[in-house]
């Protein structure tokens, strides 16, 4: 995410600079032929141009709008995973009086539950960036259940039911009651239902067609807004023309980040720093003194 008060040109500059250098040479071509070479005198009224101009506008405000509204939802998403993951904790921490109980098997269980939630959160972030998730298990769970977990489908899915397991046993144990394990149950809902709502962005994907379709409007008011600026002096002629053709670009290929929150982008949503930042709050709950650091901007941006 960036998180930089500015609007990251060089960013926008870098990823559309090989479209920008052909919009240059484009409109170059035709100063070149028309205001010297004297080849063609082709002109359209630029309320001509204005028109599906101001379409265009409206269509990509819509798209905008559409591909913020995922983007926002993801971070919605994972800040109700922030506070479920907190909360787990605290449950399983203070029902079983965890600081206080005598029967070590019962604090096992509750650390391996606090530990799992946090291999959770870095397994999840790793398979929504379609990354193998398997290489962070060992910092958490056992070799044992690490190496059991590699022949499922859906890792975090199952690192939720270990914990759902172990929650169990600690009910039979009766170091917490019936009405206990349901609130503390419910947790683990939540934290599926989160699941399975960055699951459905991540695998729906935005309207092919309409972006497509939208992508072609702006090249064909890329390639007539010359002509509708053919009668203005070349002062007025190159700095408009490619200054409107970037202002289009520019925010078309802000909403196409914006509209897949959790592929790696710059603007995605900063699920490794939040990650790191349960982490550390598990690890201070569990009564730990030493937890590794908040993630940092780099370059301002967030990851």
């Amino acid at each position: 995410m960036v998180v930089v008060g500015r609007i990251p040109w060089g960013r926008l500059f870098k990823d559309l600079k090989y479209v920008m250098i052909l919009v240059i040479i484009y409109n170059a071509a035709i100063i070149y032929f028309d205001f010297f070479e004297r080849l063609f005198h082709f002109s359209v009224p630029l309320s001509l141009i204005t028109i599906p101009g101001t379409v265009i506008s409206m269509l990509l405000a819509f798209r905008t709008n559409a591909a913020y509204e995922r983007w926002w939802e993801g971070r919605m998403i994972w800040g109700e995973i922030v506070n479920d993951s907190r909360t787990l904790t605290r449950q399983v921490i203070s029902f079983t009086n965890y600081f206080e109980n005598k029967d070590q098997h019962v604090r096992q269980l509750v650390k391996s539950i606090a530990y799992r939630q946090m291999a959770w959160c870095y397994c999840l972030c790793k398979v929504l960036r379609g990354h193998s998730p398997e290489q962070d298990l060992l910092a958490f769970v056992s070799e044992r259940e690490a190496e059991s977990l590699k022949r499922y489908a859906n890792i975090p899915n199952q690192l939720l039911q270990n914990s759902a397991l172990e929650l169990k046993k600690i009910e039979e144990s009766n170091n917490i009651d019936r009405y206990q394990y349901m609130q503390v149950d419910s947790t683990i809902r939540r934290l599926t239902d989160s699941m399975g709502k960055c699951e459905r962005i991540k695998n729906t994907v935005f309207p092919v067609l309409y972006s497509r379709f939208l992508d072609l409007l702006i090249y064909f008011l890329i390639f007539g807004l010359p002509f509708g600026l053919i009668d203005y002096s070349i002062n007025i002629f190159l700095p408009v023309g490619i200054s409107l053709s970037f202002a289009f670009l520019a925010v078309d290929r802000i909403a196409f980040y914006l509209q897949d929150p959790f592929e790696g982008y710059a603007s995605d949503v900063p699920m490794y720093a939040l990650s790191r930042t349960i982490e550390v709050n598990i690890r201070q709950q569990l009564g730990e003194n030493q937890t590794p650091e908040l993630l940092k901007p780099i370059d301002g941006v967030l990851m």
